[in-house]
């Protein structure tokens, strides 16, 4: 049997940030597969060893507008992809699978490349509020992509769930989690330098219990919510570790508040870096808002690498952080709209020092179990089924 031929449609900006897409290139190296990756040829990128890159445009024509030139790149990439003939293409979202389905008209060779649908996110969930036409439009185009894909495949349970009801399928979508690889263990000379790091941004001295929130400032998040938690609880210390693309509008909100002296902004760090700062903090806060059906079955990465850092969380009382936390028993859940239920769960984790232990503790088994080194396994398995 001929070495089989993948390529994933990654139509990000940030290749070297794209870790679901990156994690799947990894299974199809690691299956013994040619494996070559269509992205665009702006923002980071990587060096490959194993792989192969090839850089496309995403604006061919300089004057036209944002979706025409998406459409003219869409034809440009598709006929470059089918030179490739490849056996197996995995477009991210409706981009990448509207690319891979054209590509396979342009095959000269007649042969079709098998499809795999990988959706980031709950599409019918964030187009609750759009207007009637458009959800019909896009839940038409979405079912269209998850019939005609030999492998459709989501991020959770809920939304698995959720997708087969909404398209009233015969078979229910993959469930392949967005788990992070297995941290690597902390150093207590690490993590005791990574402490000293965070309680520095703070002028005060002395002992202190740091609620941590890591990741990109936005909307949803509970941010606004945790400042106001911070002003409530004195003996509590906000770190926000990450960056915002409006960056003025929260150090603003946090000069204004009367917990200043407690709250300070981290700058983000390397992923490599992460792990010690995640543990050096006593509460990890995953506090995301149901903005819509999208925020509400989400499984954030924050939550999970939480748990590789071994720092109990506080989260959102939906399915799949619920469940997460209530199963593994590493944390307490809170009502995101409630903003005393918030400030009642802070409070009673730093309180409740053995419980913080208890959940630190659980966090250990929870780490094993809950990393891609045993979720790639469900992928590489479906990917197996492809060869044939």
């Amino acid at each position: 049997m001929s070495q089989i031929k993948f390529v994933k449609v990654a139509y990000v900006h940030d290749w070297l940030y794209a870790n679901r897409d990156r994690r799947e290139v990894d299974v199809a190296v690691d299956l013994g597969w040619d494996v070559t990756v269509v992205k665009p040829d702006t923002g980071v990128d990587d060096k490959p060893e194993k792989y192969k890159l090839l850089k496309m445009t995403t604006r061919p024509h300089k004057r036209y507008p944002k979706k025409l030139n998406q459409i003219s790149a869409g034809f440009r990439w598709a006929k470059e992809i089918a030179k490739l003939k490849p056996d197996i293409i995995s477009g991210h979202n409706l981009t990448g699978m509207y690319i891979a389905m054209l590509s396979n008209k342009y095959r000269k060779d007649k042969k079709k490349a098998r499809l795999v649908y990988d959706a980031h996110e709950y599409l019918m969930g964030q187009l609750v509020k759009a207007n009637a036409l458009k959800r019909k439009f896009s839940g038409a185009v979405e079912k269209y992509v998850i019939k005609h894909s030999d492998l459709p495949m989501f991020v959770n349970d809920s939304i698995c769930d959720a997708v087969k009801k909404d398209y009233k399928l015969s078979e229910r979508p993959l469930c392949v989690r967005n788990f992070p690889k297995l941290a690597p263990d902390v150093s207590v000379e690490e993590k005791a330098a990574a402490r000293k790091e965070l309680e520095d941004l703070f002028e005060n001295k002395g002992e202190k219990t740091i609620v941590m929130f890591h990741g990109q400032f936005r909307s949803g998040c509970s941010i606004e919510k945790l400042i106001k938690a911070a002003e409530a609880i004195p003996s509590m210390y906000l770190v926000m570790l990450g960056y915002a693309v409006n960056q003025d509008y929260y150090e603003n909100m946090i000069k204004s508040s009367s917990a200043s002296d407690r709250i300070a902004i981290h700058g983000a760090v390397p992923q490599k870096e992460l792990w010690k700062y995640i543990a050096a903090a006593d509460i990890e806060a995953v506090i995301i808002e149901n903005k819509n059906a999208s925020y509400y079955y989400s499984l954030p990465n924050k939550l999970l690498e939480s748990i590789q850092g071994l720092t109990p969380v506080i989260g959102s009382v939906y399915p799949e952080i619920k469940a997460i936390i209530e199963k593994y028993k590493v944390g307490i859940t809170c009502i995101p709209e409630d903003q005393e239920s918030i400030n009642k769960s802070i409070k009673h984790m730093i309180e409740n020092r053995g419980f913080l232990a208890e959940c630190s503790a659980n966090c250990v088994a929870a780490k094993q179990e809950l990393c891609w080194e045993r979720e790639s396994k469900t992928l590489a398995e479906a990917f197996r089924k492809l060869e044939s």
